[in-house]
């Protein structure tokens, strides 16, 4: 169900408690917000239809980075139904000085011009800086014409399926069809434009940018460098009936409960990393993982200059403690046979319990020949291919071999954008990363890790007094919690084997780096403490064997529910990932009573310290009505449901 505008509004304040409260705008039949915090236009829509997820204009250092912008001297005069608002951008780091002015103009004919005059006040290197225009993953499967750069036109689809490479280049303008007889142009100036299918790395659009990729980068920009865009928005055909459509926002979320042959999934064994801060396991942490039921941890080794037999001693020391097999992402180099001979003798001298082999971005003569030398310990275990950064190189480099008997993918939230709302956009999209893999995997397992908040490479080395770029300081709060919760949540309905996230213990783990390792803000916590997530994955693993039951939510990015079932017992979890209490109604569930429990910023602090009950009970006992379970979930609040 479309999520309504009035809903997006409080979303994007909510989920990122802005410095500057986005502002509301309107072009005649067109309303979207402004996010001041981010330069952004958002949510562009005809009523109920979205036309566009966002503009924006990042500016992306050699890394691939993207530098917060500093936003301000931010003038709107808002005339109803028409607009003009301008605003200054600062983006800084060390060794970049680059700074926009940005002018919006909203007619009341519908039609948008968005303008960026940048200058360069250092000498850098940049990746790209310009116009990226986002249409939502709505237009999928919707026909367009392109108008190229030299004039010709083609006709064509938004890809249904996630496209490994850019669907359509050398754009000047792209038009597309909202319904019968309705179309929204976007037309570019100032570069020559490409679109790639973001979903390829879990964001929620198609990404119409520029520079073309085919030019190398980065690019040397010279003090003084000037730069300007231009974007138009136009509609075409009556939109009177998209606007006459609207209905009025609903008081409560509804999560709904599916019903039929085809809602059921078995839930997917649960994985962590080891700890890239911690060697050796307390006692109290080995018995606080044991209680996840967790199914392996992920190692990922790289022979030609990784202490091979040190990585796989100490994996399997703490596998075997935590009951659990290990799964080994393996990159070879330029000497793979060799490699994986030193690799065959590390694993006779450590007897490590491998459950599966990934070789990863390995082309068929690679993966047969590690299936080859690995001989015995490949036929105790599933062997198969992967990629551990994102789907985008799984896509791009799709598996062929038929003895491949498992695949897998790595993922995180953040390879574009960093706020709340960007990620919690993530969460629908990683089922289509799912569904896009079953088209060339066919019916091999598939395993999805690991996923973690940031991406696990690390670029750039830390500032002093910075956390690395590959932590994120929301690690240990309610907000990475439930977006932990609708990642599962995403993935299980969609049906994978395995999941793995995340660490045991540390900055990129479940629970607090403990005395052995520094514990910068925001890690400021007991040795003993837990992060919330582990809550979540507690409450998850409790079911273990059991069920995963599809549940449909009116507005996915507010609220997301997850339904377990096993032996006759139903449990569900539901995450609100905004800022603001939202109330939230169910239905599905059967008649009678529910016991309800709560983890919310009321009783964080205590479970932390307690990580044998997953908060506290709200109430004995709720009344299972025919309008189903009503709740009232605090910002960022996490109920569990048991029946």
């Amino acid at each position: 169900m479309k999520t309504r505008f009035a809903l997006l509004l409080l979303l994007l304040v909510a989920t990122r408690a802005p410095a500057e409260e986005p502002i509301p705008l309107r072009a005649g039949p067109l309303s979207m917000v402004f996010d001041v915090d981010n330069a952004m236009l958002r949510f562009v829509r005809v009523g109920e239809i979205e036309v566009l997820r966002g503009i924006n204009a990042p500016v992306r250092n050699q890394f691939w980075g993207t530098l917060l912008p500093q936003v301000t001297n931010v003038q709107v005069v808002d005339g109803g139904d028409k607009f003009t608002a301008s605003f200054d951008v600062s983006c800084r780091e060390p060794n970049i000085d680059f700074a926009w002015k940005g002018r919006l103009v909203g007619e009341t004919s519908g039609r948008i011009v968005f303008t960026f005059d940048g200058v360069a006040r250092s000498t850098f290197l940049r990746n790209r800086i310009g116009f990226c225009i986002l249409h939502g993953p709505s237009a999928a499967g919707q026909r367009w014409n392109i108008e190229h750069t030299d004039g010709a036109m083609s006709a064509g689809r938004f890809p249904t399926f996630i496209s490994p490479h850019q669907p359509v280049q050398n754009i000047r303008a792209i038009s597309h069809e909202l319904a019968p007889g309705i179309w929204a142009q976007v037309r570019c100036e100032g570069d020559v434009f490409e679109m790639e299918d973001q979903r390829n790395w879990t964001d929620a659009s198609f990404k119409t940018y520029c520079t073309p990729l085919e030019i190398p980068y980065p690019v040397r920009i010279v003090k003084g460098t000037k730069i300007s865009h231009r974007v138009q928005i136009s509609l075409k055909g009556d939109v009177s009936q998209l606007l006459a459509e609207v209905a009025e926002p609903e008081e409560s979320v509804m999560l709904t409960l599916a019903d039929g042959p085809q809602v059921w999934r078995p839930i997917p064994g649960i994985g962590l990393q080891p700890s890239s801060q911690v060697a050796t396991l307390r006692a109290s942490e080995v018995s606080r993982l044991r209680a996840l039921n967790l199914d392996h941890l992920r190692i990922s080794i790289t022979p030609a200059v990784d202490p091979v037999a040190k990585i796989l001693g100490q994996a399997a020391t703490q596998a075997k403690a935590l009951g659990v097999k290990l799964h080994v992402g393996l990159h070879l180099g330029e000497k793979p046979a060799e490699e994986l001979k030193g690799l065959v003798a590390a694993l006779q001298a450590t007897r490590p319990p491998v459950s599966a082999w990934i070789i990863l971005a390995a082309d068929r003569k690679a993966f047969q020949l590690a299936r080859e030398i690995l001989g015995d310990w490949a036929t105790d275990a599933l062997i198969g291919v992967g990629e551990d950064t994102n789907f985008t190189e799984l896509n791009r480099n799709r598996p062929e071999a038929a003895d491949i008997q498992v695949v897998s993918f790595g993922l995180n939230p953040q390879c574009h954008a960093s706020d709340n709302l960007t990620m919690i956009e993530t969460l629908e999209i990683q089922g289509d990363t799912v569904r896009s893999a079953r088209q060339f995997i066919n019916n091999r397992p598939l395993l999805v890790g690991p996923i973690t908040l940031k991406v696990q490479k690390l670029n750039q080395a830390p500032l002093p007094g910075q956390l690395p770029a590959n932590v994120d300081a929301r690690q240990p709060t309610l907000f990475a919690a439930g977006w932990t919760l609708g990642s599962i949540k995403y993935l299980s309905e969609a049906g994978v084997k395995g999941l793995t996230y995340y660490e045991t213990v540390g900055w990129k783990g479940i629970m607090s780096p403990g005395a052995e390792a520094p514990v910068p803000s925001p890690f400021l916590m007991n040795p003993d403490d837990v992060f919330a997530v582990y809550h979540v994955l507690r409450a998850v693993g409790e079911f273990v064997g059991g069920k995963v039951r599809s549940v449909r939510s009116t507005d996915t990015m507010s609220v997301v529910g997850l339904a377990l079932q096993k032996q006759g017992r139903t449990r569900m979890l539901v995450a609100n990932l905004t800022h603001q209490p939202r109330r939230v109604r169910i239905r599905g569930l059967t008649g009678g009573t529910a016991n309800v429990f709560r983890l919310d910023r009321d009783n964080l602090e205590s479970a932390t310290k307690n990580p044998e009950s997953f908060a506290r009970r709200v109430g004995q006992q709720i009344a299972v009505t025919e309008r189903g379970l009503e709740l009232l979930l605090p910002a960022h609040g996490i109920a569990r449901i048991d029946q």
